[in-house]
């Protein structure tokens, strides 16, 4: 279930600042490598205000590093990996951290176990059956997955967790970036800067609007050829994520899998070959993409569309003759440029 994002190239791109007519304010612009990933920022101010923003840019990079180290599963000193590695124990951990835990189990919920953070054992199976180009053996899936469900992770009091199962283990890497994104925002307006671009590997937020003072225009890849555009929405505080197969995947014995793993049959999912979200913000964008990539065009829109104008989604599948359908949900009309 939970995606391997922190390894998935850009999926969307912002196409608006080279089509408006009139520029109004200076673009700034800073890249950073973290969270596995490249991380771009696009800040849209005036150019007197130049010292302030380099000010700004510092304590959002100085924020994206400590989510990056302490909520990385790969890294021995991060949160994570202390959690995996209690046995048993409870471990103290910082309130972010937490917070971040305590969101995954809504999404847990509300996506009826599609959007999984404890699914990082079946990832690590299917990773190593691909380095051995063989598929795991059923006994595998089944001991692997009697770790797997959050009804395994124990949120108590203070700020702290326990795994109830030695067998369970936690991956934040569907979730954690988009918090991340969410955070580097949050200090963009505290420092008073209301117009700017998050881009972390394809987990996007815009806040404002863009440089020449229209609304933020995010491209969303053609999966059949990631050079084109299938179509274009129109955003504003507002975040796009997609979950996919088409950037990453396992190769086994000739035939390609998806990395997302459905936490349920412990199989990479099939049906999706892209899963765009548009949401409030980037947290919930991240997980619900991730999500809809294992609940299949059907549930997934479905899902979506309980919620209120502020969601929205595109679906898209491969059918068995090799063609694209696309499953709209009811809002996204609301967000397309070229409808």
């Amino acid at each position: 279930m939970v995606a391997v994002k922190y390894l998935l190239l850009i999926l969307l791109f912002t196409t608006g600042c080279a089509q408006a007519p009139q520029q109004t304010n200076n673009k700034y612009h800073e890249t950073r490598m973290l969270m596995g990933t490249i991380v771009n920022i696009d800040v849209c101010r005036n150019e007197h205000e130049q010292e302030d923003i380099q000010k700004s840019y510092q304590r959002v990079w100085e924020r994206l590093e400590e989510i990056s180290w302490r909520m990385n599963v790969f890294d021995e000193k991060s949160e994570v990996t202390q959690i995996n590695n209690s046995n048993g124990n409870t471990v103290s951990i910082q309130e972010d951290t937490y917070y971040v835990l305590q969101r995954s189990m809504e999404f847990f919920k509300q996506t009826s176990g599609a959007f999984d953070i404890t699914v990082w054992p079946l990832i690590k199976l299917w990773k190593q059956a691909a380095k051995n180009n063989r598929f795991p053996s059923q006994e595998e899936l089944i001991n692997v997955k009697k770790g797997i469900g959050l009804d395994k992770v124990e949120l108590l009091e203070g700020n702290q967790v326990r795994l109830k199962n030695k067998e369970t283990k936690v991956d934040l890497g569907g979730i954690a970036k988009g918090y991340a994104v969410d955070e580097a925002a949050r200090i963009f307006r505290e420092e008073g800067i209301d117009n700017f671009f998050i881009d972390a590997g394809g987990d996007i937020y815009v806040g404002g609007m863009n440089c020449r003072g229209q609304l933020w225009r995010i491209g969303v890849r053609d999966p059949r050829d990631k050079s084109k555009i299938f179509n274009v929405v129109e955003v504003s505080n507002a975040a796009v994520t997609t979950s996919g197969n088409y950037e990453q995947y396992y190769d086994i014995q000739g035939e390609r899998f998806s990395h997302i793993i459905d936490p349920i049959t412990g199989y990479p999912q099939k049906e999706v070959v892209s899963a765009t979200v548009i949401a409030p913000d980037a947290l919930n964008a991240d997980s619900l993409s991730t999500a809809l990539a294992v609940l299949g065009a059907m549930r997934g829109t479905k899902l979506i569309n309980t919620f209120d104008y502020s969601h929205a989604s595109i679906i898209m599948i491969k059918q068995d003759d090799g063609t694209i359908k696309n499953f709209k949900s009811n809002f996204y009309g609301n967000y397309q440029k070229n409808k």
